[in-house]
């Protein structure tokens, strides 16, 4: 009896010590889960603080990048502040308020090698010769450029710039570069390349080399704008304002981004305005009454007539000018 007694009461303890040991292993596992947070708290709440950012702010930067906060947490303070610092150097020369707009546009950047980043920088502002304030505008407007290989994209794509558009060693491929960075975002095989032939096409428009480069420089979308989309708009033009292609190509060099307008929402109502009907100052619904003659010695003269709003400029200057018995 005295032995199952003992036995009972040595079972008793041994499973008291397992309780002990599992209960303070739990302990020591949340405590470790604690810190891990604290540190993850700390981490982000500096994140937060140094550059500034609400609530609105962080959200945004969640919901573009699912996996911020772990990733934040892995970097850790010290990495970040190299990253951030990095940028608010006189190097880059950015203040709090770009840096956090480049950060909210594409927050994976935090996890990109700075390494990286600096060669890329090296490139823009060393070998291309941008200042830092073209080359901050630049990231701001494309801050995924920072993601691109030198020598697969960016090299190629300055080159294509410089050669196959006329740009040679002239200034207008570096306004190109930091105005319109997206060009960066096109295949020079699939997309830049077919479009400048076909703006060199005599069947289309016959720039000559001085030309493409005048074109690209004033308004550089046309390099990656779809051959299909330009042509509808050379077509209309070359229709309604009985156009000859030196013609067409005169109101193209010297005003490109007339093929940037919309066909049904802006050249058309514009032309219809100009040549249909005749004046009225009675009616605010009048049309011009033009010829085709006049309107095209009108757009050859003076081809940003186009892109005036019709409603707020061109529409109360026409009826300004018959309230004064003044004519087209």
């Amino acid at each position: 009896m005295k032995f199952i007694v003992v036995i009972t009461i040595l079972l008793l303890l041994q499973l008291q010590c397992v309780f002990a040991f599992t209960s303070s292993l739990q302990t020591t596992r949340q405590h470790n889960s604690n810190n891990i947070m604290l540190a993850r708290r700390s981490t982000e709440e500096w994140f937060v603080q140094y550059l500034n950012l609400s609530t609105y702010h962080q959200k945004k930067i969640y919901s573009r990048w699912p996996g911020a906060a772990d990733s934040i947490e892995r970097l850790g303070r010290k990495r970040l502040h190299k990253w951030l610092s990095f940028f608010l150097s006189s190097e880059v020369g950015m203040d709090h308020n770009q840096l956090r707009k480049l950060i909210l546009d594409r927050p994976q950047l935090l996890s990109y090698k700075l390494s990286n980043i600096q060669a890329t920088t090296s490139y823009f502002l060393d070998e291309l010769g941008l200042t830092s304030y073209e080359y901050t505008k630049l990231l701001n407007k494309y801050p995924s450029i920072l993601m691109y290989s030198i020598d697969n994209r960016l090299q190629p794509i300055v080159e294509f710039l410089q050669k196959d558009c006329g740009g040679g060693e002239t200034t207008s491929w570096r306004k190109i570069v930091y105005t319109y960075p997206h060009i960066f975002s096109h295949s020079i095989e699939k997309r830049l390349q077919p479009k400048v032939k076909f703006l060199c096409n005599g069947n289309n428009l016959g720039l000559n080399r001085s030309e493409l480069s005048q074109v690209a420089a004033h308004f550089p979308p046309l390099l990656w704008v779809s051959e299909e989309n330009t042509q509808s708009k050379l077509d209309f033009l070359s229709d309604a304002l009985d156009l000859s292609t030196a013609e067409l190509r005169t109101i193209v060099v010297a005003y490109p981004q007339v093929l940037g307008l919309s066909l049904d929402k802006n050249l058309k109502l514009k032309t219809e305005f100009f040549l249909d009907g005749a004046s009225s100052k009675n009616d605010m619904t009048f049309n011009c009454g033009l010829s085709k003659r006049q309107l095209k010695e009108f757009v050859l003269y003076q081809p940003a007539l186009l892109a005036y709003s019709l409603e707020n400029r061109i529409k109360p200057r026409i009826s300004r000018m018959l309230e004064k018995n003044i004519y087209l």
